[in-house]
């Protein structure tokens, strides 16, 4: 069922039942005003009131009624009074001392229904005789004076008016908590607060919630809020993270490309001055200065995007399967090319001719090159660098590469910050060409390969970097 037809329906139905109960209750009440208002009802005396009526004579501009009756009401323990138009009694025989002489509208219909509350049962007739409008009051002790009869009516009445609103209390809690908690909810996420509404959080357990009918209708309602405010929560998350991640670039970027920027400048200045007459060859060389300072700043930005990107995972890795031997055989032929590289020993090794790894070729290969070239441009000549790999089947298919080299080695301070970004600084000299980031983009590479990376080095004795692949069969 649609969530409008089940709204209506569960509206309708409250409804129904709401007026089946409000029927009963009347029902009841009218059965059991009749039970004691027939309970109070005495007996009717034998002495009709509308014969005193008829009786009631005018003598001398004065009321009066016939012995005969006179007679009747004192031996039935009777007596009757006649009042005017504004209430003030003009007649009356045999009336107690306790029986006023003025009454009001209202006080007469109460003493009439309820007898219990004076003790009489009164009569009443309405004549006009002459000008005069008048009402005839009959009345008689209750045999059995019990004012308790009276309160049951007034407590009942009472029960009723309470039981309504009661029953008002249930049925507007049954249709109304739902929409109340779906309300608050709403005004959650409109200043922002992402997370179901703290009072009903507590007081409303999901499982139980699960199981009222009230919350079941809007199911889809529950779960289309769930499901926004999930999103808009993580929405938020990115979107913080996105502007810290924002602030450190540009705190990064400022600060690595000032020392760059302030070389430039400064050749800039002496090729622009009119002081100096410069030779063809120190404009020449100065000109390959700075383009090694706009080299370096170009990669200075490009491992900035790739670091922060990594760290935010928000680079997308498409793995291939590929074999990667030929890929560090591949990779040790193109830096053996390099300057540094000269007066240095490299070796390969590994127990297999074809290791298959499930890779993102572009990334994982610059994480090898970074690491490999660390051992390259941080070592004297004649230093060994040896890259073994190794397949283990022993228990779970492991992929170990070990880069090593017995160079000068690193301390343990050194060690702790290599993966470090901006650890090593940078140096405004053509000598340095590195960002710092070097060591910290190959780690975030290795680690979204599902890989692990561990270094061990002591000064003068060389350095080891262990890399880890786990793979399932």
């Amino acid at each position: 069922m649609k969530l409008k037809n089940r709204v209506a329906y569960y509206f309708v139905s409250r409804l129904f039942w709401l007026m089946l109960i409000w029927g009963l209750l009347i029902v009841l009440s009218v059965i059991l005003f009749s039970f004691f208002l027939g309970h109070n009802k005495q007996e009717t005396p034998r002495l009709s009131i509308s014969n005193i009526v008829e009786d009631t004579i005018v003598v001398d501009q004065k009321l009066s009624i016939g012995s005969k009756t006179k007679e009747d009401l004192v031996k039935n323990n009777m007596w009757v009074q006649v009042l005017d138009g504004q209430g003030n009694e003009v007649f009356s025989f045999n009336a107690p001392k306790s029986i006023p002489n003025h009454y009001t509208p209202g006080e007469i219909v109460s003493d009439y229904l309820y007898p219990a509350k004076k003790g009489f049962q009164l009569s009443t007739w309405y004549k006009t005789i002459g000008n005069q409008d008048l009402t005839w009051v009959l009345g008689k002790p209750i045999t059995s004076n019990n004012p308790f009869q009276y309160w049951v009516n007034n407590l009942w009445v009472l029960s009723i008016i309470i039981v309504g609103i009661l029953i008002a209390l249930f049925f507007g809690k049954k249709l109304g908590a739902p929409l109340l908690y779906i309300v608050s909810w709403i005004e959650n996420l409109s200043i922002g607060k992402y997370e179901e509404p703290y009072y009903y959080r507590k007081f409303n357990s999901k499982q139980r919630r699960r199981h009222n009918t009230e919350y079941k209708t809007y199911q889809e309602l529950t779960q289309a809020l769930s499901k926004l405010t999930s999103t808009l929560q993580r929405n938020t998350e990115k979107r913080e993270l996105l502007e810290k991640t924002r602030e450190e670039w540009m705190t990064g970027v400022s600060h690595d490309l000032k020392t760059p920027l302030s070389v430039i400048k400064g050749y800039t200045v002496l090729l622009s001055s009119h002081e100096h007459d410069w030779e063809q060859d120190k404009v020449r060389h100065f000109s390959k200065i700075m383009t090694e300072r706009v080299e370096y700043m170009e990669q200075l930005i490009e491992d900035f995007n790739l670091t922060f990107q990594l760290k935010n995972d928000a680079i997308p890795i498409q793995l291939e399967q590929k074999n990667l031997v030929n890929v560090l055989k591949d990779i040790l032929e193109q830096l053996k090319r390099l300057p540094e590289s000269k007066n240095k020993v490299f070796l390969f090794e590994t127990n297999k001719e074809q290791i298959f790894l499930d890779m993102d070729m572009k990334y994982l290969k610059r994480a090898f090159e970074n690491l490999i070239a660390n051992s390259i441009k941080h070592n004297p000549p004649n230093t060994k660098i040896k890259v073994i790999l190794q397949e283990d089947l022993s228990h779970l298919r492991q992929i170990r590469i070990l880069i090593e080299d017995d160079g000068v080695g690193m301390d343990q301070e050194t060690i702790e910050h290599l993966f470090d970004r901006y650890f090593r600084g940078t140096r405004a000299t053509s000598d340095n060409s590195g960002t710092g980031l070097g060591m910290a983009i190959a780690r975030q590479i290795i680690i979204a390969h599902g890989g692990d990376i561990e270094i061990n080095s002591k000064p003068q004795l060389g350095t080891q970097c262990n890399i880890t692949f786990l793979q399932e069969e």
